[in-house]
């Protein structure tokens, strides 16, 4: 597995110096701590076989018993409505209703992947009654927590040969899943029959695997094994990030208050960059040369890392979003939709900017022509000419000062 891989492979480099910014939690042991998880105060965090929780910010925490005989790997751990989720690689989910302290098994209808993938549970996701698991070789699955057991989610990739998963992600109506390694992504949509197919590049790029995903609240972010990937529509046209650390072999996100931070991971080392704008452009936070990072989680003023040593934190207070950044940015349709020759477009700016409006196809192709122009503060309307375009569905994307939207619209003969 790639994660026993990579610990030894670094269990050599951790004589390197740690940034003077992070310190070790000493109550969590020096060994991999392979996810990390907060929910307002309640902070988990999961190891070999066992996980770590703190219900006090961080203050103090216990040790749970073991999630089960012959767990060498917690993948993934959630915390919903009270209970303690554990994803194993290999021996499938267990749940706890007393913070760790037993276990039970959680894996009824959770069977039929080839050689028992399903079982090798990489992430978990909860929302409302419902828990997603990706798997690693058996796609993704789904129960409902209220009643009933576990059931295969889509059929589409397997057939993709995308059913090696790494995570999931989720706004309020959409689920993306990070999987396959040909520069694929999928997304979901509440009430679709099953997953859409896109491409971070619009074409096939082989060897271009998504790691991880979120949503900040305007846009979809994607970690992938060379960089980020940023879209504000969650799907084709993607712009690309290269931080010069890759290949990546882990990469997550963590958000606080309207910033969102990244961490990837490699032979080199682990680094750490934020966003004050939704992942359009990215600073640097940490660079940490010889020291591997599994994943990274936000609390408060709090960055934790779960780390190949151990469970590690810095404080991030000095680091938020300035006023002017957090100012609504307004897209939408201005005139009739339906479009037919010229589609009105409606820009809202919280200060007066340069604007640019792209068009691009749903493979993500860039349509002749566009808006380049300096609109004052406020509502404005702008048109562009669509008397050159084919009927069919289109994406629209705004740029302005840096910080990004994208609408979608339907040009008719």
């Amino acid at each position: 597995m790639k994660r026993v891989a990579v610990a030894l492979a670094f269990a050599g480099l951790l004589a390197g110096p740690a940034s003077a910014q992070w310190t070790r939690i000493d109550q969590v042991p020096v060994a991999d701590v392979f996810s990390v998880f907060t929910k307002g105060d309640t902070i988990a965090a999961a190891s070999d076989s066992t996980v770590f929780v703190s219900t006090d910010a961080g203050a103090t925490w216990t040790t749970s018993a073991t999630v089960a005989p012959g767990v060498t790997m917690v993948e993934a751990v959630r915390m919903h409505k009270g209970r303690l989720y554990a994803g194993t690689f290999g021996q499938g989910v267990f749940v706890s209703s007393d913070r760790g302290a037993s276990w039970q098994a959680f894996n009824q209808g959770l069977v039929g992947g080839f050689a028992d993938s399903q079982l090798r549970v990489m992430d978990l996701l909860a929302r409302g009654d419902t828990l997603f698991a990706a798997t690693a070789g058996s796609g993704p699955w789904i129960r409902n927590l209220a009643a009933g057991g576990w059931s295969h989610y889509g059929n589409v990739l397997e057939p993709a040969q995308a059913s090696q998963m790494e995570a999931l992600a989720a706004s309020d109506t959409r689920l993306l899943a990070c999987a396959g390694g040909n520069g694929d992504d999928y997304h979901r949509d509440r009430g679709d029959p099953d997953w859409t197919f896109d491409y971070l590049f619009g074409h096939v790029a082989a060897g271009l695997a998504a790691q991880s995903g979120i949503w900040t609240g305007s846009s979809w972010l994607v970690g992938t094994n060379i960089g980020v990937f940023h879209s504000a529509s969650g799907e084709s046209p993607w712009t690309y990030t290269d931080f010069g650390l890759h290949p990546t072999f882990f990469s997550s996100f963590a958000l606080r208050d309207g910033v969102v931070f990244t961490s990837f991971a490699n032979g080199e080392g682990t680094g750490i960059e934020f966003s004050v704008d939704d992942g359009t452009t990215w600073e640097v936070l940490d660079r940490l040369p010889a020291t591997f990072t599994y994943e990274i989680a936000a609390s408060g003023n709090t960055l934790y890392g779960g780390r190949v040593d151990g469970l590690w934190r810095r404080s991030i207070a000095n680091v938020s979003v300035p006023p002017s950044s957090a100012a609504n940015l307004g897209f939408s349709i201005a005139g009739p939709h339906p479009i037919h020759d010229e589609a009105r477009f409606r820009v809202e700016l919280p200060v007066a900017g340069h604007v640019r409006i792209e068009v691009f196809d749903l493979a993500g192709r860039r349509e002749p022509g566009g808006i380049d122009e300096t609109l004052p503060a406020g509502p404005n309307d702008v048109g562009w000419s669509t008397a050159s375009l084919a009927p069919g569905m289109y994406v629209a994307r705004l740029d302005a000062g840096g910080r990004n939207a994208a609408i979608r619209f339907v040009r008719l003969r």
